[in-house]
């Protein structure tokens, strides 16, 4: 399976290289493997109550700056998928514009809308690693929506409450049984069209592991999951 042998050369959170194994002093988190790595041509596969999802990792640039496109399978109830842009600063994996498509029979993508994030919608943030349990922070954003062929809506301004649950939590899955960081994040903001959005509204658990990225997912506001089954980091 791809996800076993790739441990040893995860992408680093300081994007130096591999950690060695004969290192005398202790590691600090900026040496470990990274808990959201960024590598060109990675893939994690994903099973949902009833589908399953591919995530691939392509290399970018946004405004001369590194940047990865992040993009998924369509989910076979709505055929959408989307192409997020994420980047990383200080340790910070930020979303900085999402776009969604309608994908035909034939595999055609028609844009189905186009999203900003301001500063960045932040999707982790590796100097959690050095906080402790019950530790909490709010960041902000502004939400810019574009629909196809018209001009963009009014920017709002977004946050979220990300809390530490645990930084040790055991989590089996197919793809082999991880020690994640888990993290709950909850919707911190009054809306008017809160529907746009709906998933990033919903209250969600999240366990992350080094060297691998995201490994569940719990949506507790519907209670459905996602679990990693196989993945492939270069």
């Amino acid at each position: 399976m791809a996800g076993s042998t790739v441990l040893a050369g995860a992408v680093l959170a300081s994007g130096a290289g591999a950690l060695a194994c004969n290192q005398e002093s202790p590691a600090t988190p900026s040496e470990l493997s990274a808990y959201h790595p960024l590598a060109d041509g990675a893939w994690w596969d994903y099973q949902h109550d009833d589908w399953k999802e591919r995530v691939t990792m392509t290399a970018t640039a946004v405004d001369g700056s590194a940047a990865f496109l992040m993009t998924d399978s369509p989910n076979p109830k709505d055929d959408l998928r989307s192409d997020s842009v994420v980047v990383e600063r200080d340790g910070r994996v930020l979303r900085v514009t999402k776009q969604e498509y309608l994908v035909a029979a034939d595999g055609e993508p028609t844009l189905d809308s186009s999203v900003e994030y301001g500063v960045g919608f932040t999707r982790f943030d590796e100097n959690w690693a050095l906080k402790p349990v019950g530790f909490r922070e709010t960041p902000e954003y502004q939400r810019i929506e574009t629909p196809p062929g018209e001009a963009p809506r009014p920017p709002e301004a977004r946050r979220h409450t990300f809390e530490i649950v645990s930084l040790s939590a055991e989590v089996p899955t197919a793809a082999g049984t991880f020690d994640c960081i888990q993290i709950q994040r909850t919707k911190d903001w009054e809306a008017e069209e809160d529907g746009v959005d709906l998933s990033d509204a919903q209250t969600k658990m999240f366990w992350f592991a080094r060297g691998v990225g995201k490994v569940r997912e719990l949506n507790l506001d519907t209670g459905k999951a996602e679990l990693l089954t196989d993945y492939f980091i270069p």
